[in-house]
């Protein structure tokens, strides 16, 4: 009872004190400010009044607690927060164990993380023994900035509800943050907060925000809220909306809340239109549509639905990165890939992977769609390279359009599956090579700058590869390649470096021709043809090893330096070796050499135009110089039973299919063709066995010994000159020119001379063109018969169209026409004389049909011409 009359006495004094005004107790409200608070936290205020209106008013009337310059601080002295002045109502029975709340308002509070300013007002629940139970602060923060200098946010209002508990637990609810604009984004954040006490705090954020651009991150993420993760984030998705974000941020300080750190950081956002840099120097994913999640603060997994990169679309794509919270971070990322074959390997071969460096340019400019997955490994560092990254793509491509090294032939339609893994490239594909079906497959070291590739190609040449070479198109040599020919090429080596290929060729289903050395092979019978050589930087280097064998054929040669070696050739019955040189400057000719027992050139009833199937385009001129020396023991030039040309040396220069000049000897005859204007060339021809010489090209076998002498120019198709002949014998000549050879008693002795008609002289002017040998005024004689001719002969068809003049007793019946001044009144014809039998031939060469005028042979010279008694009977009609 004493002690309760002393509280009364003490409490009234109290009441009594306070009615007289304002009682000063900062050192007390200080004390009791830093118990309520918590351990570790200091509150000193610089002025507190306690006033109380009891006294006068009643008992019911709370004391009032006027604070002001309140400063709020850590026990290391780190500044918490500034309040300008605070008012607290304290019920009066709560002095006297009551558990009425105690009412506090605050304005204008200041933190120093900015400038925003903070008003609340809040009810305390007092426990047992004056100690704090539980409290609500309901706080309104202004507009203004959190953050230092340029790392700040600009809000422009807030709220939140910060609730107290017994233990030393806080919670945080209904948080709201607006943010002022900032570029494009204006978003809201919604937060909550959690901490308690055990020896350290524990706290967890849980925060949302709505919508923000990608640009404007930087500037709304605190550069101190788990700054590894932001820097990456900011760097590298630099375009497009992060919205619905949600984030939890575990925390931990000491007692008075130094030394704090985050613990871990999870949460996501979905993101649209996003562009997100993977790997600095390469093309950034594009138009990303997906989600942004983080398992811990470590992780980070990035997942697009859609996007596209380079003009590459993705399907689906993912990267995760992890070592967030590390000074360097990794990223994984998968892609599923889809659009142009030319883009997918733009990404490939672009910086900084530059995966295909050494990659053909024909591989590097196909074109057409592809399917893929690109899995790549990236470590997040400084001074990145190629060598840092791993890297794994499986990629289907389809419709494969390639070009090949090969002019106007690609590969098409093709279906290719390719496999890298940043080390060795791999691709097998299936395609159509020049219209036929071909399979490839490619390996190729990417380690190295002159990283070994190996490639194999099988396939089939048919026409449109032979059309490629020129084989379609019959020549003067060679026929139209007819049929298939499967094959096989491989090729190992570093490209740009030197490199070994072979070519294997199965020519049995093909069939192939060369009429002018009188060899063909029908489709079906064996054939092959194999070749191994070099490369260097992609051009011919060498020829190890040339094969080709079929029925009657077998050719084998080898090449360096430049020069090709035939060591064998056997072409049907010719049989040679020689060499080919590729010209030694720019301009230089090719070199060719050729020497060998026989050279056939008979086409055996073979044309040139033998298996052709249809008009074929003729190839372009071959535009390179060259020079010849042929030098053979015997030379076939018509068929059976022609004979040979013995010895036969040639030297011959030209241009593509144009002969410039030529000199040749065989048999005791010599040639020359030598280039005139215009285009046309002189042909002169020299020889002491004109019979011979007809003999060997199949043109008459009637003619035995002579001498000739031919002048002639050709070109443009036309051939034009005159060929002498001197003491040649035709043994096979007409009998009725026999029977007009011993009409006259002169003539006997020449008739018993020998067999057939012996030709003193003769001089043939003539025309060739078109095949058509046309005769102008030509004459041969002999002492006892004489001969003039005009007309034509057809040399493809042997039909003839001549008029002639057949003169006996040549020596004396020609020798009034040579009187001079009156000598053609005695000889109507050049080479005639006073007597004559004019006639008409026509006909195959063989078995002419002669149509002679006998009333000619007894009209002396120009009477002929007179009477027209010098023409033969007259032609048919048509003829």
């Amino acid at each position: 009872m004493l002690l309760v009359l002393l509280v009364l006495a003490l409490f009234g004094a109290l009441g009594f004190r306070l009615s007289q005004g304002p009682l000063e107790i900062p050192h007390l409200a200080s004390r009791v400010a830093t118990r309520l608070t918590g351990e570790g936290i200091n509150v000193h205020v610089a002025k507190a009044e306690l006033a109380w209106a009891g006294y006068h008013e009643g008992g019911a009337v709370p004391f009032v607690l006027r604070l002001a310059d309140i400063a709020v601080q850590t026990d290391s002295g780190g500044v918490l927060a500034h309040i300008p002045s605070a008012d607290l109502s304290l019920p009066t029975a709560d002095l006297f164990g009551g558990r009425e709340p105690i009412l506090m308002r605050g304005a204008g509070a200041t933190f120093p993380a900015g400038d925003v300013p903070v008003s609340w007002y809040a009810d305390l629940w007092p426990g047992p023994g004056f100690s704090f139970a539980r409290g609500a602060v309901y706080v309104t923060v202004g507009a203004g900035y959190i953050g230092h200098g340029a790392y700040h946010v600009t809000l422009r209002d807030g709220s939140f509800v910060l609730r107290t508990a017994r233990g030393g637990g806080v919670n945080v609810t209904d948080g709201m943050a607006q943010f002022a604009q900032q570029g494009r984004s204006s978003p809201r954040l919604t937060f909550s907060f959690h901490a308690h006490r055990d020896k350290l705090w524990h706290g967890s954020l849980d925060a949302r925000l709505d919508k923000v651009q990608a640009q404007d991150l930087a500037a709304l993420w605190p550069p101190g809220l788990s700054p590894d993760t932001r820097a990456w984030v900011t760097q590298n998705i630099t375009a497009g909306t992060a919205h619905d974000a949600h984030f939890v941020f575990d925390m931990a300080a000491n007692g008075d809340l130094s030394h704090f750190r985050i613990d871990n950081v999870y949460g996501a956002f979905n993101a649209d239109d996003l562009t997100l840099s993977w790997l600095k120097g390469a093309p950034p994913l594009r138009q990303l549509n997906g989600s942004f999640v983080m398992p811990d603060m470590d992780t980070a997994v990035i997942t697009a639905t859609t996007g596209e990169t380079a003009g590459v679309k993705l399907d689906h794509g993912t990267m995760k990165i992890t070592g967030l919270s590390a000074p360097d971070q990794n990223g994984a990322l998968t892609l599923n890939l889809s659009g142009r074959v030319q883009d997918v390997l733009g990404i490939l071969g672009a910086p900084p992977l530059n995966l295909l460096d050494h990659t053909p340019p024909e591989i590097k400019n196909a074109t057409g769609a592809a399917q893929g997955l690109l899995t790549i490994n990236i470590p997040f560092k400084k001074d990145l390279t190629a060598a840092d990254v791993t890297l794994n793509v499986k990629a289907e491509l389809s419709g494969v359009q390639m070009a090949t090294m090969i002019p106007g032939i690609g590969l098409n339609d093709g279906q290719v599956a390719l496999h890298t893994d940043g080390e060795t490239l791999r691709a097998t594909a299936t395609a159509q090579f020049a219209g036929e079906p071909a399979s490839l497959t490619v390996q190729q070291d990417l380690t190295a700058a002159r990283g070994n590739e190996n490639f194999t190609m099988k396939g089939v040449a048919g026409p449109r590869l032979w059309r490629a070479f020129g084989l379609d198109t019959p020549n003067d040599v060679s026929s139209a390649a007819q049929g298939t020919a499967p094959f096989e090429f491989t090729l190992n080596g570093p490209p740009g470096g030197t490199q070994q290929a072979a070519l294997t060729v199965d020519l049995t289903p093909a069939g192939l021709a060369l009429p002018l050395l009188g060899w063909e092979k029908q489709p079906g019978s064996t054939g092959a043809l194999s070749a191994k050589f070099a490369l260097r930087d992609g051009a011919l280097d060498g020829i190890q090893d040339f094969s080709m064998q079929g029925p009657a054929l077998a050719i084998r040669g080898h090449s360096q330096g430049g020069v090709f070696t035939l060591d064998k050739a056997q072409i049907g019955r010719t049989q040679a070796s020689g060499t080919l040189s590729a010209p030694a400057t720019p301009g230089a000719p090719w070199l060719l050499r050729a020497t060998g027992a026989v050279l056939d050139l008979r086409q055996n009833g073979m044309t040139s135009h033998a298996g052709k199937q249809g008009a074929s385009p003729q190839p372009a001129a071959i535009e390179s110089p060259w020079r010849a020396t042929l030098d053979f023991g015997k030379v076939y030039v018509s068929k059976s039973p022609a004979p040979p040309l013995d010895n036969v040396q040639i030297t011959a220069a030209g241009q593509g299919y144009d002969l410039h000049d030529a000199k040749g000897a065989a048999d005791e005859m010599n040639v020359t063709v030598a280039p005139l204007s215009g285009g046309r060339h002189s042909l002169s021809m020299q020889g002491n066995d004109a019979g011979k010489l007809l003999r060997v090209l199949g043109a008459y076998n009637g003619m035995r010994g002579g001498q000739l002498d031919l002048e002639a120019s050709f070109g443009g198709g036309l051939i034009q000159g005159t060929l002498k002949l001197s003491q040649a014998r035709l043994v096979q000549a007409p009998g009725f020119t026999k029977i007009l050879q011993a009409a006259t008693l002169y003539g006997v002795a020449e008739a018993l001379s020998g067999p057939g008609l012996l030709i003193d002289h003769a001089v043939i002017p003539f025309t060739l063109q078109r095949g058509v040998f046309s005769l102008h005024g030509a004459d041969a004689y002999s002492e006892s018969l004489g001969f003039t001719a005009s007309g034509t002969v057809n040399t493809k068809t042997s039909i003839c169209d001549l008029d002639t003049t057949i003169i006996p007793a040549y020596a004396l019946n020609s020798l009034p026409g040579k009187i001079p001044l009156i000598g053609h009144l005695f000889s109507a014809e050049k080479g005639g004389g006073l007597f004559a039998v004019r006639a008409h031939v026509q006909g195959n060469l063989q078995d002419p049909q002669v149509q002679a005028n006998p009333l000619s042979a007894l009209t002396p010279g120009i009477l002929r011409d007179i009477f027209g008694l010098g023409e033969a009977t007259p032609k048919p009609k048509g003829k």
